[in-house]
Order: structure tokens, then C-alpha cells, then sequence
């Protein structure tokens, strides 16, 4: 039987350096008059928000900031900021930042139309009325959370970190700045930029994969291999910027088709117990599950060696591959990621059980090599 694919982004794309002064025209043009911007304190304080505001001002659009999102957001924070989103009478939503505050703005749309709280729709097309419209404004090059129809929220109280996914969850306008990922300092810059590595690998070795998949994810690859180290160590370099920012939307874009595997399947849990910072968590683990997958994937880790600059003529195809293993190890030493996920506190004694619930995840399938409890266990333990 032939295997058919896909391919549909529904949110619309704005890119280009000076593009934010756009705002006010594509707002107008769905009719918004008063819109709640959904952003965190880091954003606002850093002077940002200016591209923004005076073209809304221009376009006789009124906006109330919500600035309370944190990483990691939680199912209390969006409901709050749904609650006044309601009684401010807002007609949509501008969500400026990582991806935290857009997976946040695209849950305030929601509960704008759907009665209850974030929580009731965690899961997977339990939405049921369309969102009310929102445009996504990011100001990381990371998460590729501007175009994708799932937003993820914490539960702290239940430690669970869950995505809720539905068509309905997905942007109705994703407006990419590069200028807007200047001011982002060298640490978020890493952490973003490696989360973007990490999508683009795992969607690419994922077993959905295709073609026009690949394509978007190699070009990826080898953006981040070529410019995340310049973004990160001298962050007004605007080329470097913009490349970092294309490469995000394009990994974004193919695991969008393909959706992640062993990596993400991982470090999911880990945000919801310990509130390790998703971009961190997936940067530490991806080396480690690498590994582990390679034998399933030999060819594909060799076109990744190649995507990241390595000579790899006059080899084995698997020592090729290892390659690939050796060239992010020596990308994460050159933009200084810390060690391991320790550091954020990560427990060795909770690692058995929390194996074993990574191993039901729906992500572990689609890996090149599914992973058992018992080899989730000795890739955390080496991740520590």
C-alpha cells in the first residue's frame, strides 16, 4: 500500500527585518480594535514592545498588556489572563515573545471562544469553537510555537505538563522579526537556538518523515551549525539573527508534519516535576538519545554530520555518523551549555519511575530506534 503525505500550515507568515511595523495594517485587517498583548516581564522591560506599540497606536487599536507569562506557563496563569482578557472587552490577542508566551496567547484565543479552564482542553482536539485571532510576534529563535497547532502548559499542582492540540490552537498570524531577537541575551539565545537543533534532528530521523521534511530540515541544521555560535557570542549580529530565526520556522515547520520523538518524549515530564526550562532540558538529553539512535538512522546521522560542517569523505558511514553525535557536542562546548539536567534538579532516585512513563509516550514510536524503560533510564542517567 503507497504511503500518502501531508502538508498544510493554516497560520499565515509575515518574515523580514522591519516587519513588525506591520502590526497595526495585518490587526486592522482582522478587524481588531482592542486586543490583549500576551507577553513576560523579560520582554517588557526590554524596550521590545516599542515595535509594536506605535503601530497598533497608529492603526486605532488599543491594547491591554498582560505581562505575567513565565517559562513553563501554567493552567492558572492563562486562565487568569482569559479572565481579563473577558472583562476588558478584548477582540484578540497579540502574543509577544518565546515560546512561552505564545503556547500562552494561542490558550487565551481558545478560552476566548470555549467556556472552562486551559486545563479542560489539555489533550487532543478537545477544542471545539474557533479561537478568537491571534497573532504570534516571536522574540526567541527556538520554538517554532508561532506556526504549530499545539501550545503546552504546566499544571503545577498535578506536576504534569501536557500540549493541547487542536486546529483551533494555531495562530491565525505569525509575524517574524528578526530585529526583535536582538536584544535577547546569550543564554536564551543558546537555549532557543538548541531547541530549534533539536526539532530540526528529531523531526528529520523522525519516522514520518518525507522529502519536503527533510529538505526544511537539513537547511535548518546547517543554518544553526553556521550561525548559532555568532548569535549567541555577539548577539547584534544581525545576519546571524535572522538565520537562526529562518532556521527555527523551517525545523518548525517540518516537525509541524512529522512531530518529535525520543528527545522530547523525554524531557517533557521533566518541565512539569521540576520546571527545567523546555529549551534546556532538550539541548542536555538530545546528545545522549542521539546516540542511542543512531543504529537506526546510520544514513540520515551522516547527512547531519555533513548539515554541521563535518569533513566525512574516506569513512565509514557509521563512523560518519558518529560525526554527527560529535559535532553537536562540540557546537553545545563552543556556546558554553551547562552539563546536565543536575543542575536544574533533576533527581537520580526519580528517574525509574519517571522512565517508565516516558516510555508510554506517544513520541517513542516515531523514534528510528524505540526505546524500552530500561534504556529512557540509562539515557537520563547519562543526561544527569
Amino acid at each position: 500500500m503507497a504511503v500518502s503525505y501531508e502538508f498544510n500550515i493554516s497560520t499565515r507568515i509575515v518574515y523580514g527585518r522591519e516587519s513588525a511595523a506591520q502590526i497595526g495594517e495585518i490587526a486592522g485587517g482582522l478587524n481588531l480594535k482592542k486586543i490583549q498583548l500576551v507577553t513576560d516581564k523579560g520582554v517588557a522591560n526590554s524596550g521590545t514592545l516599542d515595535y509594536l506599540l506605535e503601530p497598533l497606536k497608529n492603526a486605532g487599536i488599543n491594547p491591554i498588556i498582560y505581562d505575567e507569562v513565565e517559562y513553563n506557563p501554567t493552567v492558572q496563569t492563562v486562565d487568569k489572563a482569559a479572565e481579563q482578557f473577558r472583562n476588558e472587552n478584548c477582540d484578540g490577542v497579540i502574543a509577544v515573545g518565546g515560546g512561552s508566551p505564545i503556547d500562552a496567547g494561542k490558550c487565551i484565543g481558545v478560552l476566548a471562544t470555549n467556556p472552562g479552564s486551559a486545563h479542560d482542553y489539555l489533550g487532543v482536539d478537545k477544542v471545539k469553537n474557533a479561537a478568537v485571532p491571534v497573532i504570534c510576534v516571536p522574540t526567541t529563535a527556538g520554538t517554532a510555537a508561532e506556526i504549530t497547532d499545539v501550545a503546552v502548559l504546566n499544571d503545577p499542582g498535578k506536576k504534569l505538563k501536557m500540549g493541547m492540540r487542536s486546529p483551533q490552537v494555531a495562530a491565525t498570524v505569525a509575524l517574524l522579526d528578526p530585529r526583535l531577537t536582538i536584544t535577547l541575551p546569550p543564554e536564551p539565545t543558546r537555549d532557543s537556538g538548541l531547541d530549534a537543533l533539536t526539532h530540526a534532528i528529531e523531526s528529520y530521523i523522525s519516522v514520518n518523515s518525507w522529502r519536503l521534511t527533510d529538505t526544511l530540515n537539513l537547511q535548518a541544521i546547517e543554518l544553526i551549525g553556521r550561525y548559532l555560535r555568532t548569535a549567541v557570542h555577539n548577539g547584534n549580529d544581525i545576519e546571524a539573527r535572522d538565520a537562526m530565526l529562518t532556521a527555527s520556522l523551517l525545523a518548525g515547520m517540518g516537525f509541524h508534519h512529522t512531530k518529535l520523538c525520543l528527545v522530547h518524549a523525554i524531557t517533557l515530564p521533566f518541565g512539569g516535576i521540576y520546571n527545567v526550562p523546555h529549551g534546556a532540558s532538550n539541548a542536555i538529553v538530545l546528545p545522549h538519545a542521539m546516540k542511542f539512535m543512531l543504529p537506526g538512522a546510520v544514513s540520515k546521522y551522516v547527512d547531519i554530520a555533513v548539515a554541521l560542517g563535518e569533513e566525512v569523505s574516506g569513512i565509514s558511514d557509521r563512523e560518519a555518523a558518529e560525526k554527527a553525535v560529535e559535532a553537536v557536542e562540540q557546537l553545545y562546548r563552543d556556546v558554553d551549555l551547562p552539563s546536565g539536567l543536575s543542575l536544574y534538579g533533576v533527581k537520580e532516585e526519580d528517574l525509574p519511575e519517571i522512565s517508565q512513563t516516558i516510555a508510554e509516550n506517544f513520541m517513542v514510536p516515531l523514534s528510528p530506534r524505540i526505546a524500552k524503560a530500561d534504556d529512557i533510564l540509562a539515557i537520563c542517567k547519562e543526561a544527569l
